[in-house]
């Protein structure tokens, strides 16, 4: 009966650890997509942002490394490989587990986060201080169909255009090849502001990062259990003379 059940645990951390090992694949994956989506975005967003996508890239490396001394452990019977495993996946579970936390109030606070940022940067718009955040507030205001951080009033003491209510023509709904006249102002101009619908958009992204930081946490909690009873088992075989 207890071989059965030793095969058993064997087994099933077998699994687990493969498992395990997809796990850093996805959460590696995930990583990758979201670094590379908020690089294009890179002077809107504060550095923060940047280091929860980086973690999972480095999780999902340090995952590889652990989950194959949990296979050589668990298959070869090792003691103290499995031992060394539990410890390694501890310390993983503690420090996952704090990050998941970091990001879920990062994701909190994302709007106001973007929201200042964009405040920030809309004094050098149309300047020749920085023509990077001139192109970017307008494939921002157009990839998100929004309009200023609010709305699009906030243009208005910015570009000096209280008068004309003009604001940049990224605000406006506009078909690229159409010869006319074309003015864009506030009442032209999408009604949504950025720090709403691009500051959600981020948001979204950190949320995919927290959701697969919570699966890798339970992940590790079970592949845990099952190592330490293994390495329970182990040790009293070995102590049976």
């Amino acid at each position: 009966m207890l071989n059965k059940i030793f095969t058993t645990v064997k087994y099933t951390l077998v699994s687990v650890n493969f498992l395990f090992l997809v796990t850093g694949i996805i959460v590696l994956s995930v990583g990758s997509s979201v670094q590379s989506a908020y690089n294009g975005y890179h002077q809107f967003l504060p550095g923060r942002f940047f280091s929860l996508p980086v973690f999972c890239i480095v999780t999902g490396v340090i995952i590889f490394l652990i989950a194959f001394a949990g296979f050589y452990g668990a298959y070869m019977e090792n003691y103290y490989v499995i031992m060394g495993f539990v410890g390694a996946m501890i310390l993983m579970f503690i420090f996952q587990l704090s990050a998941c936390i970091a990001g879920y109030v990062l994701k909190g606070n994302t709007v106001a986060l973007v929201q200042k940022t964009l405040l920030d940067t809309m004094d050098v718009y149309g300047t020749d201080k920085n023509f990077e955040i001139t192109k970017l507030w307008d494939e921002v205001q157009t990839d998100f169909t929004c309009c200023g951080v609010r709305n699009s009033s906030d243009w208005l003491i910015h570009l000096r255009t209280e008068e004309t209510q003009g604001v940049p023509i990224s605000c406006c709904d506009h078909t690229y090849g159409t010869i006319q006249i074309f003015t864009c102002n506030t009442t032209s101009a999408y009604r949504t502001g950025c720090s709403d619908a691009f500051g959600n958009w981020v948001k979204s992204h950190a949320g995919s990062i927290g959701l697969a930081g919570i699966f890798l946490v339970v992940m590790q909690a079970l592949a845990v259990v099952g190592a330490l009873w293994l390495a329970n088992i182990t040790r009293q075989e070995r102590e049976i003379p």
